[in-house]
């Protein structure tokens, strides 16, 4: 396939501009129209139109969010966005109706199901509500402060990607400009000092705006918490926990977990350190390129990725068929597009964004999204409207499997001589993924109790705890002064309404590990049907039909016991 056919075709939700425009208008009249009649409708009727309603404002905000994403400097499209956000506001008046309604019912929910059959397509919305009956589901907050937290985030992605004020650095002769992009492409250098010096140089262009990026985030988390006291949370994760229909149990097994097996962290940087021969060892120092660096066009890099997943069988490879050849995929880099990898979950297609680079190390990443692009195309093909949208909490389960499948698949294949750079790879996603992002967790809970105890986020506090945490984590790390920066390159502190979503990463290389033994097994059966489920049933009770229960400590304990028998194969290939 040629290089222009990964650009995103916008085809599926409108035709260009004119036609988003025309169907932003069509829907405010319809909704302004079915504001007069709405309470006189039953309530299979209500259900039946808010949904119709929500499909086209989904469309609406997918054409006018990616867009922008596209060209971040574009204030057509940013102003759509805020258009778009408006629009979705607007049907959230009879979603409250509807859920006022369904909070009168006076009987058990099976036993309504039963003397109302025709309404079972709808059980999990009902479910949903009733389930939190006694936390004010129709807070008027959500909705005018969710569209304040979504213009938060488009101005730290304008502050971070259009307008960051940068120094430059000298690199190779020639002075860099050191922004986010410089950062990616020379972080990873062999050159120790130009690994040093575009860290501390984006440190410095990070140090910056670390005033006005805390004051975001600070900004964020108020009005988070002001949403979690009107419906009756005692704090921000447990707004989390309970809407996610979750147990907290997982955040506790999770943290205590990770602290009970910092040695393992830390035995493996120890021996990072001495593969590099360091005196001393930073955090430039924990990922770098080496002499060894195949190169993966995009097409070749598909290749690989279906190659590896062939144990999944032909169905999932007709659905990545699909993901690949419908206008799903923006590829490649170019000025002003949104920086870094991700699926956005939608009903119409998936859409992935990517800015690609013809390195190995790309080919997992890009794995990884199309495991989110595949489980949509599931879910769709199974699953109504309604009952398609999921909890975030599973959405990184699907993507870290076939992540996972490919570096094993790369690892096998490399010759002995390069074995260890895959292994070292391989470690590095399930440290980062399991340790780091447990960090975060640690991060936003810590800052989210300051708010939550009355007080505001001053820069020097969250910068302090930050660094604190790292040293707790990565204690055989020279730890520099600017690391306190780093926290505000985390896109997920910021991204649309998400709180607390990074340990969904930790959690979701766990229960990928024992779903891919189980493939490995011959047991494929039960991950295909979980990846149909969607909506359609309770977060843990999805789960479970993959075979994984995380309230089980003995799943955490399983994930560091292979974590271990990894070091033991590097520190061999090392000593080798």
């Amino acid at each position: 396939m040629k290089k222009e056919d990964f650009t995103w075709d916008f085809q599926d939700f409108f035709l260009n501009d004119e036609d988003f425009i025309e169907t932003k208008k069509q829907f405010l009249i319809s909704v302004k129209n079915l504001e007069e009649s709405f309470k006189t409708l039953n309530l299979e009727e209500k259900l039946k139109n808010y949904y119709d309603l929500a499909l086209t404002a989904e469309k609406l905000h997918t054409y006018a969010e990616l867009n922008y994403d596209l060209n971040l400097a574009s204030d057509i499209y940013a102003k759509y966005k805020d258009e778009v956000y408006i629009v979705k506001g607007k049907i959230a008046q009879f979603k409250n109706i509807i859920n006022e309604e369904i909070l009168k019912i006076d009987m058990p929910l099976d036993m309504y199901m039963h003397k109302y059959p025709h309404m079972q397509k709808y059980y999990m919305h009902f479910y949903d509500v009733l389930r939190c009956k006694k936390h004010n589901i129709n807070s008027t907050l959500t909705t005018k402060e969710g569209i304040a937290i979504e213009n938060v985030n488009t101005l730290y992605n304008t502050l971070m990607n259009v307008e960051l004020p940068c120094e430059d650095i000298q690199i190779d002769k020639e002075k860099v400009k050191a922004d986010k992009s410089a950062y990616n492409k020379y972080s990873k250098s062999k050159d120790r000092n130009i690994r040093k010096n575009i860290f501390l140089g984006f440190m410095h262009s990070l140090a910056n705006v670390n005033k006005s990026v805390s004051g975001l985030l600070n900004l964020r988390y108020q009005m988070c918490y002001d949403i979690a006291s009107e419906k009756n949370f005692n704090s921000i994760l447990e707004q989390v926990i309970i809407e996610d229909d979750l147990d907290m149990k997982i955040i506790d097994n999770l943290i205590k977990a990770v602290h009970d097996n910092l040695e393992l962290l830390n035995r493996y940087l120890t021996l990072k350190k001495q593969r590099q021969g360091l005196e001393d060892f930073h955090f430039y120092d924990l990922t770098i390129n080496e002499d060894y660096n195949p190169k993966y066009t995009f097409n070749e890099a598909l290749d690989v990725i279906k190659e590896a997943l062939k144990v999944m069988g032909e169905d999932y490879r007709e659905k990545l068929d699909i993901a690949l050849s419908s206008g799903c995929i923006d590829a490649f880099e170019r000025k002003n597009k949104f920086g870094g990898g991700y699926h956005f979950r939608n009903y119409i297609k998936p859409m992935i964004l990517m800015n690609y680079k013809d390195n190995f190390r790309e080919v997992a990443t890009l794995a990884h999204e199309l495991g989110h692009a595949v489980n949509g195309i599931y879910i769709r093909e199974n699953q109504t409207y309604q009952d398609f949208h999921f909890s975030a909490f599973l959405s990184e389960v699907a993507s870290t499997v076939n992540e996972d499948r490919v570096e094993k698949y790369l690892y096998d294949k490399a010759e002995d001589e390069n074995k260890i750079i895959h292994l070292e790879q391989i470690i590095d996603k399930m440290t980062t993924a399991i340790y780091f992002q447990t960090l975060y967790l640690e991060f936003q809970k810590i800052l989210c109790e300051e708010i939550e105890q009355g007080n505001s986020l001053s820069a020097s506090f969250i910068n302090e705890t930050f660094i604190n945490l790292y040293k707790k984590y990565y204690y055989t790390v020279d730890v520099d002064e600017e690391l306190k920066y780093l926290w505000q390159t985390r896109l997920h502190l910021f991204y649309g309404q998400y709180r607390y979503y990074n340990f969904q990463y930790a959690t979701g290389k766990i229960a990928a590990l024992v779903i891919n033994k189980n493939i490995d097994e011959g047991n494929i059966t039960d991950y295909l049907n979980f990846l149909t489920i969607g909506g359609s049933k309770p977060t843990l009770e999805a789960l479970k039909q993959a075979g994984i229960d995380l309230s089980n400590p003995q799943i955490y304990d399983n994930a560091f016991s292979y974590l271990n028998n990894l070091l033991n194969d590097y520190e061999r290939l090392l000593t080798k």
